[in-house]
């Protein structure tokens, strides 16, 4: 792509309006999710406003909560812990994962059966 100055400009790169809460990006996809740390079970949970709501057995003390989201991810999409990063949000509900090496057709497969399920 380029302007009418000829230098090369790069697609900006949005989230799906039928999926606010993915963001593919060039290393993986960045998973936006509102966390609900103290659940009895740690398990997709519906949504948060324009988040994927994830329920998490840990409390959020001394980030337990956090770690417990990255292995759940981690195994989830099925990829190594270490490709699973909190980007934002360490200390509020509201976070910013990427799951490094993840496409967004991989991610869209995995995820759609149960937020079907999560929005009756």
């Amino acid at each position: 792509m380029s302007n009418r100055r000829g230098k090369n400009v790069k697609p900006t790169l949005k989230p799906s309006p039928l999926h606010p809460y993915l963001k593919p990006i060039p290393e993986g996809v960045l998973l936006n999710l509102w966390i609900q740390p103290g659940t009895r079970k740690t398990d997709w949970s519906g949504f948060h406003g324009r988040q994927l709501k994830l329920s998490v057995q840990a409390p959020p003390v001394e980030g337990a909560a956090n770690q417990s989201c990255i292995a759940f991810l981690a195994q989830w999409f099925g990829v190594k812990r270490s490709e699973v990063m909190l980007l934002k949000g360490g200390k509020s509900r509201s976070k910013v994962f990427l799951v490094k090496g993840l496409a967004l057709g991989k991610c869209l497969s995995l995820i759609p059966g149960q937020i079907q399920d999560l929005q009756r």
